[in-house]
């Protein structure tokens, strides 16, 4: 029996949504447009489909919920299609994206045809279905040792994979009156909006009086929306609700113009993780502060300046600090962290790693990285 060839590779990519201007997964059309460099061509299934813009070797399987379809009627669009360019041998590899019920539906599937699965997640959420799916795959594939909440020799950490062409520095930068703090992402409270709105604050009460806070973002769940309520009556409370502004939803090809308005960019977690903001406001050359220990490798030796304790009063130091540098001393250290980013986490880097992941599967060989498991038994 032949052995795969590197440039052969078919790819099945399954998705929530492919949308270029999606507020929250234009990533997904930037992974297929750059795993369509890396293969003879990419299936993608999404069971909404928007805006797109790939290239002809990118054949796109909408699944119609955007048109208001149902739940199950999409499901059974989702197995029929499924079906055919799996057991139809039109694909050799299959890659669920951030749903493990995906790869658990297409497991059964992917084991009568012999074609490797993988499925990519990166968050804290440890659900039965997700450790389900973490024994029927051939590898999870994740950004960071933190982003995959289960310590397995099968979970390959491979980095972001962000729109480098997209994320940009602007050619200039419009004066403000006063430094521009922000902050983005869903609105939920995971995220950790308040500390942002209590530093802001402390920094109008002291070194800072004209700064301000600009959110992007919106609510996901019916519940958050009163989180966004509590956000608003906090920003009251403490003065400064005429200092934060809300911008609402940003589409995903506006994020970049969003980052490049700001003084300085807030990544903020309850729970440590390589999250994608903070990377997007870096490769738009943003200077970032954040509570995030998962960006500790990201940020180096700069650490001690980037990188606060997760209490708003530490915040509130950082950002002072932050905002007091020189700004060519602090640009120049911004640059050096943006070159990084984009060599570790452009998604040009990644379609590359995806690639090599599945042709090694292909070959029933292990994927030549470091696996999540390995990280927790060095701790």
């Amino acid at each position: 029996m032949s052995r795969p060839s590197e440039n052969d590779l078919r790819l099945l990519f399954v998705t929530q949504e492919l949308d270029r201007s999606s507020t929250n997964l234009a990533v997904a059309h930037t992974w297929a447009s750059e795993l369509a460099r890396q293969t003879e061509a990419v299936h993608v299934v999404a069971a909404r489909v928007g805006e797109v813009d790939l290239p002809p070797n990118v054949s796109v399987y909408g699944l119609g919920r955007e048109q208001g379809r149902s739940r199950g009627s999409a499901a059974i669009a989702f197995g029929a299609v499924s079906t055919r360019l799996i057991l139809g041998r039109r694909t050799n590899a299959v890659l669920a994206h951030m749903v493990p019920a995906y790869a658990v539906a297409l497991a059964p599937l992917t084991r009568i045809a012999n074609t490797p699965l993988a499925l990519w997640y990166a968050s804290h959420g440890l659900t039965p279905m997700l450790r389900r799916a973490n024994r029927m795959i051939d590898a999870a594939l994740t950004a960071s040792f933190d982003s995959y909440p289960v310590a397995s020799e099968r979970a390959f950490v491979l980095g972001h994979g962000i729109d480098t062409g997209r994320f940009q520095p602007p050619d200039e930068r419009k004066p403000e009156n006063g430094p521009v703090i922000g902050m983005a992402g869903r609105l939920t409270p995971l995220k950790g909006f308040e500390p942002g709105i209590e530093a802001l604050a402390a920094l109008r009460r002291g070194a800072c009086p004209e700064a301000r806070l600009r959110i992007a973002g919106e609510p996901f769940y019916p519940s958050d929306r009163a989180y966004v309520d509590e956000l608003k009556s906090l920003a009251d409370t403490l003065g400064v609700r005429n200092a934060v502004e809300f911008v609402g939803a940003v589409r995903g090809d506006a994020m970049a113009g969003f980052y490049g308005s700001l003084d300085v960019f807030v990544n903020w977690r309850a729970q440590p993780a390589l999250d994608k903001t903070g990377l997007e406001a870096l490769a738009c050359a943003t200077p970032l502060i954040t509570n995030n220990n998962a960006y500790r490798g990201v940020l180096g030796e700069h650490s001690g300046d980037f990188l606060v304790g997760s209490s708003s009063d530490e915040l509130a130091v950082g950002l002072s600090r932050l905002l007091g540098m020189p700004v060519d001393s602090r640009q120049a250290v911004v640059e050096r962290l943006r070159a990084s980013v984009l060599q570790e986490h452009g998604a040009p880097g990644l379609a590359v790693r995806l690639a090599g992941v599945c042709n090694a599967l292909r070959k029933g060989a292990r994927p030549e990285f470091p696996s999540v498991a390995e990280a927790e038994a060095s701790l």
